[in-house]
């Protein structure tokens, strides 16, 4: 049977995207998704952790805290809200501009069709504005809304949180 993970210098790699998650939690390492490869790194520093319950975007654009954040949502089964933030990102990204209408239809499929398979509910106000080739701003603001009124205060407020605060040292254990 082949293995699914590699050593390369001091990081780990999952090819298989095998969940060790709380594994790594406990010996102080984290999975972080990078091209489609999970990738093993080192714990976050304090800071790092403590930036986290400052604001969801502070979260978001840490590795490790979107790493964090994504296996919250996937324990509560609502990480299509997470993936189409990102992939909305992504596609504002898009160079060449060539390969935004294939994007954008991908995410319209995925996403926001009423056929889609990992759909998000976004007001039915915003719908008809969303088509293949649209703007998502509107759809991915208010995803973003429901995600930092919503799941973002019960991310903070689970026992995962306060974890990696403990095992990052921001807190003292409770005796």
């Amino acid at each position: 049977m082949r293995s699914c993970l590699e050593l390369r210098g001091n990081i780990l790699f999952d090819s298989c995207c095998c969940s060790l998650f709380w594994f790594c939690l406990f010996f102080g390492c984290v999975w972080v998704h990078v091209s489609g490869v999970m990738v093993l790194g080192f714990r976050p520093s304090a800071g790092e952790v403590l930036s986290w319950a400052e604001s969801l975007e502070a979260l978001l654009t840490n590795q490790y805290g979107l790493a964090v954040f994504r296996h919250f949502l996937r324990s509560e089964f609502s990480e299509e809200n997470l993936d189409f933030w990102l992939a909305v990102e992504k596609y504002k990204k898009t160079c060449p501009f060539s390969k935004m209408a294939a994007r954008a239809a991908k995410i319209y499929d995925e996403f926001i069709s009423t056929s889609a398979s990992r759909q998000v509910h976004v007001c039915l106000s915003i719908c008809p504005l969303i088509g293949p080739h649209a703007s998502f701003q509107l759809a991915q603001d208010q995803i973003f809304g429901l995600m930092e009124t919503d799941s973002y205060p019960r991310f903070l407020k689970s026992r995962l949180y306060p974890t990696y605060e403990r095992k990052s040292g921001c807190v003292e254990p409770a005796l």
